[in-house]
C-alpha cells in the first residue's frame, strides 16, 4: 500500500462521485488527501456551503485529509487552478495525484501532449472567434482526438493536472479514476432543492449541510454594486476590453447571471466573466493569482490525516495552520496571503449563517 495522494478538489458538495473517488484510491494508497477549495470555487461562484462544513462532509465520505486550497487560487482558470493545487501539494509533501474523469486516463494523457498552452493561443490568433475551451478543442481535432472531449468540466481539469504535474512534479504519480455515470454532477445536485439533495448524497453530507447552504447568487448586490461604483483596477484574467464589457453588462443588468449572459461572447465565456467579476471584486492581481500557495489551513481530518500529518509535516515547505487565529505565527508572506483570503471569506461569511472564518476550527473524527 502507497503512502499518501493528492487530491485537488472542491466537494461542491461532496457527492457519491467523490466517494467513488476516494474508495478506488484507497485501493491502491493508505492515506487520501484533499485541497479543497474555499469561499469561492472555480467557476466564480460562492461555495454551496461554508468550507469546515465541505470538509467534515468528505472526511465523513472517506476522506482522511482536508487542507484548503484558498482564495484566489479556487477562482481561477482551470489551468491556474491546476498548477495553484499542484503547487501546494508538492509543498506538503505529494508524490502522487488522483482525479476522476469523464473518458479512459489514455485519451486524456494524449490530448495533454497536444493541448499545449503554444499550441492554444496560436488557435486563438488564426481565430480570433474562439475562446480558449473552443480553441483548445480545435487544436485537438487538428490531432485527430476526440475534439469532444473537453466538453466535460472534469477532463478539463484533468487535463490541467496533468499538464501542471509534469511542470512541477514530473515524478509524481498519476492515478485516474473513470466518473460513473450513475452519479449525480455537483451542478445537478445544487440545481435542486435542499431537502430534494438528500438522494443525491451521502447522508453524511446532507445531514452535514442541511442548515449551511449557501445559495450561488447571495452575493449578488455586493459585487453589482462594487461593479456599478467603477474603480476597478488591474485584475486577474481581464484585460481592459473583458473589464469594460463585463462593466456594460453589469449596469444594465440585475443579477450576476444576467450581466454573464450578456457579457458572454464567442470569446468570453460565463464562466471568465463570473471569474472577472469575483476577482474585480476583491482586487485580484495576475501577479498575486499566478505565485505559489505560501501557507495550508487545516480543515478537517480523520485517523490517517493526522498520521500523515505527523510523519511528514516537518518536510513541508509551507507553514501549516491548525487554528485560523493562529496565523500570525506563519510568517510574513503567509501572513499577508491568508489575511487577503480572509477578506473573501468574510465576506462570504455574510451569506453564511454563524459562520466565522477566524474563529472556526477543523474537523476531526476518530
Amino acid at each position: 500500500m502507497k503512502d499518501a495522494v493528492f487530491v485537488i478538489s472542491e466537494f461542491n458538495p461532496f457527492h457519491f462521485g467523490h466517494a467513488h473517488l476516494t474508495a478506488e484510491l484507497h485501493k491502491e494508497f493508505d492515506t487520501v488527501v484533499c485541497l479543497m477549495s474555499g469561499a469561492f470555487v472555480q467557476r466564480g461562484t460562492p461555495a454551496c456551503a461554508d468550507k469546515y462544513s465541505r470538509a467534515k462532509a468528505a472526511v465523513l465520505g472517506g476522506a482522511d485529509l482536508v487542507i484548503e486550497l484558498p482564495f484566489p487560487y479556487s477562482c481561477l482558470s482551470a489551468r491556474d487552478f491546476a498548477r495553484a493545487g499542484v503547487r501546494l501539494g508538492v509543498s506538503l509533501g505529494a508524490k502522487a495525484f488522483g482525479f476522476g474523469a469523464e473518458n479512459d486516463f489514455e485519451q486524456i494523457k494524449n490530448a495533454s501532449s497536444v493541448v499545449t498552452e503554444e499550441a492554444v493561443r496560436a488557435a486563438m490568433e488564426r481565430d480570433g472567434r474562439l475562446s480558449y475551451p473552443k480553441a483548445a478543442s480545435a487544436v485537438m481535432r487538428e490531432n485527430g482526438i476526440e475534439s469532444d472531449l473537453l466538453s466535460k468540466p472534469n477532463n478539463i481539469l484533468a487535463l490541467e493536472y496533468l499538464r501542471a504535474a509534469g511542470e512541477f512534479a514530473p515524478k509524481a504519480g498519476l492515478f485516474a479514476v473513470k466518473r460513473g455515470l450513475s452519479f449525480a454532477s455537483s451542478s445537478a445536485i445544487r440545481a435542486q432543492t435542499p431537502e430534494n439533495r438528500r438522494s443525491l448524497v451521502p447522508e453524511t453530507t446532507y445531514e452535514t449541510l442541511k442548515d449551511r447552504s449557501v445559495p450561488e447568487n447571495a452575493l449578488d448586490t455586493a459585487i453589482m454594486a462594487f461593479w456599478r461604483a467603477g474603480g476597478i483596477k488591474e485584475t486577474y484574467g481581464a484585460d481592459e476590453s473583458t473589464v469594460f464589457r463585463v462593466k456594460n453588462a453589469v449596469m444594465t443588468c440585475s443579477t450576476v447571471e444576467e450581466a454573464c449572459e450578456k457579457a458572454a461572447s464567442a470569446t468570453l465565456t460565463k464562466a471568465r466573466v463570473r471569474r472577472t467579476l469575483i476577482n474585480g471584486f476583491f482586487g485580484v492581481t495576475p501577479g498575486l493569482a499566478l505565485k505559489a500557495p505560501s501557507f495550508a489551513l487545516l480543515l478537517a481530518s480523520g485517523p490517517k490525516g493526522r498520521a500523515y500529518l505527523s510523519a511528514h509535516k516537518k518536510e513541508f515547505s509551507v507553514p501549516l495552520i491548525t487554528k485560523p487565529a493562529d496565523y500570525k505565527s506563519a510568517g510574513d508572506e503567509a501572513i499577508s496571503d491568508f489575511e487577503f483570503a480572509l477578506c473573501a471569506e468574510r465576506v462570504y461569511a455574510l451569506a453564511c449563517k454563524g459562520y466565522n472564518p477566524l474563529s472556526a476550527t477543523p474537523f476531526s473524527c476518530t
